[in-house]
């Protein structure tokens, strides 16, 4: 596999016979699928239908770049993914100071937090018309810069209500980095390396998250909570110069480009407010719709969802815990994060092996594997899940030390970057490519809307209930969780067969591609009747 390769293979709800895509089938039809909320819903455009490289070599497509280069374009946008997480949690790591010299509830500071989080979830609306219109370079020259007068907004900030507002504003204009940097990776690599790049590259926006209170702690121990916002603003500045080196990569916006250079007249396109139109519904309404009409698409987004807002939640539950329990202090809190780092790092090498060992080969093969085949790290993720769970709630404990709770991180993390993994695999492998980017957006906005909501009242349910009895909460709804992986094994064909969706969008493309070849003839015709006048 890779994270973005896909298979239209399907099992009759009576019999085992599989109906199985030939590779080429595969990459004709899902060709630009990026991991992104829109995925190249303009590719049956006339406009674009009619450019092409020039060669197979030819220097502007960012395939043919140097591996080195693409390799450093994908470290640019990992960093951005890195810091547009990075500036979620560190702000957790000032909200104590901040309660003391602002005169709010810790719930109320909370809500920083949860409104950058909400931010993340409809940012991608912004991002999807420019990203398909004007090109991903652009998203990055915008993006990041906005953030930043916003976070400098919330470290100038006198009130809460000025905190509250550019927290969001922070969010919402960080989010589209989120949005269209796997997009920029899929452009650059070929198939059969995208999964051993987006697996790196994914490991960064989980990292962010993690390396945010580490670094608050200490923050909070030594300096105000405003420094919190200036640290994120060194790290947003730290990559300025190098977004500003990053060149376009989307291919329809660089052929366009291109044609337009060169002199070359263009049929005209979809007009703007129908692209407008069809985009939003891509990235708001369509995925509403698949959230409670396709199964699969609600049953991963809720199990991600969770997982993703008891990190969130721990952000919260760890200070809590190796405070009361171990006295730790600010600086020592965050410390705790290391051992979900080290699961985080642990599943993403995991991935890569089983992507070069099993999954980058099969992609080569004439026919491409059921998509059931890509579920075994996300059944290992399922299980490690609630052993992670369970560990801490048990562990946290005077008698037991420090050490042990801190590992238990460990496999919550391994669990966390595999499931997550595998989600994004699955869907690519289950739906045509317009349908998988209103997926991903669905299952992006259920993750952050749920882990904005975690927060909010995760002190007071470990206050009520105990450390113990809190974290073990989790750790039965994660055990509740744990049969997905192998539900799908057994009956995702069968589902994915029934899908309306899936239907719909592939009478779309049939009727797309009848009326291209409609047009076709008809240009021949008259290119004909104008030779033999």
């Amino acid at each position: 596999m890779s994270l973005h390769s896909t298979t239209s293979a399907s099992r009759d709800a009576g019999n085992d016979l599989e109906m199985a895509m030939t590779t080429e089938e595969y990459e004709r039809e899902y060709e630009g699928a990026a991991i992104e909320p829109v995925a190249s819903i303009f590719s049956t455009d006339k406009k674009y239908a009619q450019l092409e490289w020039d060669s197979p070599d030819d220097p502007d497509n960012p395939q043919n770049w140097s591996a080195a280069r693409r390799w450093y374009y994908t470290f640019v946008v990992a960093w951005m993914c890195l810091v547009v997480t990075f500036g979620s949690s560190i702000y957790v790591a000032g909200a104590t100071r901040m309660v003391l010299e602002l005169g709010v509830s810790r719930v109320v500071a909370f809500l920083g937090l949860s409104l950058y989080l909400v931010g993340l979830a409809f940012g991608p609306a912004i991002a999807a018309p420019i990203s398909e219109t004007q090109g991903r370079s652009v998203v990055y020259y915008i993006s990041i810069p906005l953030s930043m007068l916003f976070t400098t907004g919330v470290g100038k900030a006198q009130n809460i209500g000025t905190v509250l507002v550019c927290r969001f504003f922070a969010g919402l204009f960080a989010s589209p980095v989120l949005a269209v940097a796997g997009g920029t990776i899929q452009d650059m690599w070929p198939m059969h390396m995208v999964g051993l790049a987006m697996a790196g590259f994914c490991l960064a926006p989980f990292a962010g998250p993690v390396l945010g209170p580490i670094i608050g702690g200490f923050l909070e121990e030594k300096k105000s909570w405003r420094w919190t916002m200036w640290v994120l603003l060194m790290f947003s500045g730290a990559v300025l110069p190098l977004i500003a080196s990053l060149k376009e990569t989307y291919k329809p916006v660089i052929l366009k480009r291109r044609a337009k250079k060169r002199g070359l007249t263009l049929p005209p396109s979809m007009p703007p407010g129908q692209a407008l139109k069809l985009l939003f519904s891509v990235t708001l309404l369509k995925p509403f719709v698949l959230l409670f009409t396709e199964p699969i698409v609600f049953v991963l987004s809720v199990y991600m969802a969770f997982v993703f807002a008891v990190l969130f939640g721990f952000f919260e539950a760890f200070p809590y815990v190796f405070k009361v329990v171990y006295e730790f202090t600010p600086g020592q809190q965050g410390l705790a994060f290391l051992g979900i780092g080290v699961g985080l790092l642990g599943g993403t090498i995991f991935y890569i092996y089983m992507d070069r060992k099993h999954y980058a080969p099969a992609m080569r093969q004439p026919v491409f594997p059921a998509a059931e085949s890509r579920l075994l790290p996300a059944k290992v993720g399922a299980v490690a899940l609630p052993i992670g769970l369970f560990w801490l709630a048990w562990t946290s404990k005077k008698s037991v030390h420090w050490i042990v709770p801190i590992l238990s991180g460990v496999p919550f993390g391994f669990a966390l970057i595999l499931l997550f993994f595998t989600v994004i695999t699955y869907f690519s492998m289950c739906y045509p490519a317009i349908v998988t980017a209103s997926a991903i957006a669905a299952n992006n906005m259920a993750r952050y809307l749920m882990a904005a909501a975690f927060p909010l009242f995760t002190i007071q349910m470990y206050n009520k209930m105990g450390i113990d009895w809190a974290t073990s909460f989790y750790a039965f709804f994660a055990l509740a969780l744990m049969p997905v992986p192998w539900v799908l094994e057994r009956y995702g064909a069968r589902l994915r067969a029934a899908s309306r969706s899936n239907k719909q969008a592939r009478a779309a493309a049939a009727q797309a591609a009848a009326a291209a070849a409609a047009d076709q003839q008809e240009t021949e015709k008259e290119s004909d009747v104008s030779s033999s006048n």
